[in-house]
């Protein structure tokens, strides 16, 4: 089989794939290259082309292979049903992914029917980043009896990554996509509130999943513990949560109510943003835990990098 066309798709080859994609595609936001263009019409179209064709096509295309990649790594997950799998939801976040930029298209003036299908399409891609959190779920439930599991850090951080895969871009981000919605709310903490779920949530998670999968391979097993990480994987998490039920969302709702009572300009206007300084404020509380997590983690990582295993002719 190692000559077969299947071949050139195994899950290493996706990797390989999708690591190159997400520096090629990010490469054509800086059009033009020698000097900033000087029509913000264009050089807005080249950044939301980026915004979607990156983050939510070729981003998220990284994002579904190397999960599967280290569930199998960690023998959770059978290659064949992984590489089935990252097919299924690859066509699904491509489809949804590149024809979902039509809910943006109003903005230039362009047809309904193209708002209409990037509408319904943009929903689509919750689908994929659904599966990824029944997966995770599965796989936490048949390591309900597994003793000493040596990847406990890494795979709490990739499940969570999916939970808010799902929450921050499917949930979110299917309740600002609808054109009517995102007509008044574009650009608001609606956005805001959308952005800080799905951007670290997603892939800052997926990041410090990698990062503890590497680690737990090159530190000396005795100084492998993951008590330091799980609190620092709660206290991140709680502090998002502040984050969106204590700022992000609150003014978000407020925001939009102000652009369809008031208008668009108003929502985002200082005098605006004057009425919502106790909100402003209510920031901090998610601030403060999402930093001792962060400090934690700091502490853990250094603790770490000073035991590293001896390299070995093997």
């Amino acid at each position: 089989q190692g000559s077969s066309f299947y071949s050139l798709f195994r899950i290493e080859h996706l990797l390989w794939y999708s690591t190159m994609t997400v520096a090629v595609i990010y490469v054509f936001g800086m059009i033009p290259l020698a000097s900033p263009n000087p029509s913000f019409a264009i050089t807005d179209f080249w950044r939301w082309w980026v915004v979607h064709l990156w983050v939510e096509g070729t981003f998220e295309f990284f994002a579904i292979v190397v999960t599967a990649y280290a569930l199998v790594a960690l023998g959770l997950v059978d290659r064949l049903t992984a590489e089935r799998a990252t097919y299924f939801e690859l066509i699904l976040v491509f489809l949804g992914g590149i024809l979902g930029t039509g809910h943006h298209y109003y903005w230039i003036g362009d047809t309904s029917v193209w708002i209409a299908l990037g509408s319904m399409f943009s929903f689509l891609e919750v689908l994929p980043l659904l599966l990824l959190v029944i997966q995770a779920l599965h796989e936490k439930r048949l390591l309900a009896g597994a003793r000493d599991f040596p990847q406990g850090a890494a795979f709490k951080f990739l499940a969570g990554s999916g939970f808010w895969n799902f929450f921050g871009a499917g949930v979110l981000g299917g309740l600002i996509n609808s054109p009517l919605i995102n007509y008044y709310e574009h650009g608001t903490f609606l956005t805001l509130a959308h952005a800080h779920a799905a951007l670290f949530g997603a892939f800052g998670l997926l990041g410090l999943g990698l990062l503890y999968f590497a680690l737990r391979n090159i530190v000396q097993p005795e100084y492998s513990s993951d008590r330091l990480p799980n609190a620092a994987f709660w206290l991140m998490n709680a502090g998002l949560v502040l984050w969106l039920a204590l700022n992000l969302l609150p003014i978000g709702f407020m925001q939009l109510a102000a652009s369809f009572d008031h208008g668009y300009w108003y929502s985002r206007s200082l005098a605006f943003y004057n009425t919502t300084t106790f909100w402003q404020w209510l920031r901090m509380p998610g601030d403060i835990v999402f930093s001792l997590g962060v400090l934690l983690m700091a502490v853990d990582i250094v603790l770490k990098v000073r035991h590293l295993r001896r390299a070995t002719a093997e």
